[in-house]
C-alpha cells in the first residue's frame, strides 16, 4: 500500500497544481454564494475522482487478473505521458502574454448565480469529463493498480490521491469558513494572481508529470 501511495503522491500533487481552474470557479463560489454551494462543487469533484479511479483500477486489475504481466500497462503510462506533454504545450501557447488584459470567461461569471445542485454536477464533470483533469486522475489510478493488486490496498491509496488531490479545489471553501468575512481579501488576493500565472504552472506540471510517466513506462516496459 505504501508503495502505491508513494508511487501516485506525486501525480496526485500535480492534480492539485493543474487543477487552478477549479481552485478559481471554488472561489468564486466561496465569495458570491451560500457555503452549501461551494461544498457541493466539492462533493461533485470528490465523486467525479473517486468514480474515474474506481474505473481504471478495475480495468487494469481484471486485464491483470488474465494476465499477470500484462505488457500494455508500460505503454499506457507512456500514452498518457505523451498527452500531458501535449498539453503543457497547448497551456504553454495559450497563456498570457506580458501587458495582455485576463478576461475572467462567461460561464465562470455565470458560477455567481449557480445553485448546489448545479454546482454538484458541474464538480463532477470536471474531475470526470475534463480531458487534462481525465488524464491525470487516470494515471494515478493506474499507477496505484500497477503497484498493489491487493483491492483494500489500492482503495487506501486512491483515497489518500483524492484528499491530497482535492486540497485545492477545497482550499478556499475551508478558508472561507475559517475566517468568515475576512476571508474576502485573501480570496481576492488568490483569485487575482492565479488567473494570470494558472496557465504557466499548469503546463509546467504537466510537463513534469508527462516525462515522469514516460520515464515509468519505458523502464517498465
Amino acid at each position: 500500500m505504501l508503495t502505491a501511495v508513494g508511487a501516485s503522491i506525486f501525480i496526485a500533487l500535480g492534480l492539485v497544481l493543474a487543477a487552478l481552474p477549479m481552485v478559481l470557479i471554488t472561489i468564486v463560489l466561496a465569495t458570491k454564494r451560500p457555503p452549501q454551494v461551494s461544498w457541493a462543487f466539492l462533493g461533485g469533484w470528490v465523486t467525479g475522482l473517486a468514480v474515474i479511479g474506481t474505473v481504471v483500477i478495475t480495468v487494469v486489475d481484471v486485464a491483470e487478473s488474465a494476465d499477470t504481466s500484462p505488457a500494455w500497462v508500460p505503454y499506457l503510462k507512456i500514452a498518457l505521458g505523451v498527452l500531458l506533454l501535449g498539453l503543457a504545450v497547448r497551456k504553454w501557447i495559450g497563456r498570457p502574454r506580458t501587458g495582455e488584459v485576463v478576461v475572467a470567461p462567461k460561464w465562470m461569471t455565470a458560477m455567481e448565480s449557480v445553485s448546489a445542485g448545479k454546482a454538484l454536477g458541474f464538480g463532477f464533470a470536471l474531475a470526470a469529463a475534463n480531458p487534462k483533469n481525465l488524464v491525470i486522475v487516470t494515471s494515478g489510478a493506474t499507477v496505484i493498480a500497477d503497484a498493489t493488486p491487493v483491492p483494500w490496498e489500492q482503495a487506501i491509496a486512491f483515497a489518500v490521491f483524492t484528499v491530497i488531490a482535492s486540497l485545492g479545489v477545497a482550499a478556499p471553501a475551508i478558508v472561507r469558513r475559517t475566517l468568515g468575512e475576512r476571508a474576502g481579501p485573501v480570496l481576492a488576493a488568490a483569485d487575482t494572481w492565479m488567473t494570470r500565472q494558472s496557465s504557466t504552472i499548469m503546463s509546467a506540471v504537466l510537463l513534469v508529470l508527462g516525462v515522469v510517466l514516460i520515464i515509468n513506462g519505458i523502464t517498465a516496459a
